[in-house]
């Protein structure tokens, strides 16, 4: 997504956990473009990186996007440590995006939030417990906060935001071994996605459970 969001020029503010993948990010993309090292379960970290955003330039779309899945196994036998991490980083890593980004573009009065779901946010899957729980946690969270949103009269949009079947992520690798090969690669995912993020979605001041339909990609190559 960071190559086509900036394809388009548009200027990208990413954050990531490695000091080596900020190096390596900024010296592939240079400015206007800036990376952070920042984690989605440390508040403090991301407060900062919003900060930072904002005092360059602005926040137009925020798209929390960080994710982990866990290993199939039936419910009661993944252990504790694994849950925890789960929904600390695919619903509380959500929850400290939105308190970091949010009061700064209700304040702006403009700005699209989408907290990423899955299909697996809305259908569940055998073995992967704390990854559905999460991903339906988000969706329950993005509805509320879009309902905050319209209760408080702001013009922000918060969309749980489903990426229309699968992408074949290393994510994807780890849970469907014998099939990740049939769904598309993400970059080629990722040019119909933002096409759609952009000019549905931000344009349209969109807000609530959607998905990317299958209509904003190319076919299958």
């Amino acid at each position: 997504m960071v190559n086509e969001f900036a394809s388009r020029g548009i200027t990208v503010h990413g954050a990531v956990r490695s000091e080596t993948d900020v190096e390596e990010l900024r010296a592939k993309y240079g400015a206007p473009h800036r990376f952070l090292a920042a984690d989605v379960t440390d508040p403090e970290q991301l407060e900062g990186f919003a900060r930072d955003a904002f005092e360059s330039g602005g926040v137009d779309i925020v798209v929390a996007n960080a994710g982990v899945i866990n290993e199939r196994a039936p419910v009661w036998e993944i252990p504790g440590p694994t849950w925890r991490r789960a929904l600390d980083v695919n619903l509380l890593g959500v929850v400290n995006t939105i308190k970091a980004f949010l009061p700064g573009m209700i304040a702006a009065r403009k700005g699209l939030f989408i907290g990423m779901s899955s299909g697996w946010g809305r259908s569940a899957s055998a073995g992967l417990g704390p990854y559905c729980a999460g991903k339906f946690a988000v969706e329950g969270l993005m509805g509320s906060l879009a309902l905050d949103l319209a209760d408080k009269q702001s013009p922000v949009a918060a969309v749980a935001l489903d990426p229309g079947g699968g992408v074949n992520t290393d994510m994807l690798v780890s849970c469907l071994p014998e099939s990740h090969e049939q769904f598309r690669s993400p970059d080629v995912w990722a040019k119909g996605a933002v096409d759609y993020i952009v000019d549905r979605l931000f344009l349209d001041a969109k807000s609530g459970s959607l998905e990317i339909p299958e209509s904003a990609h190319a076919p299958y190559e």
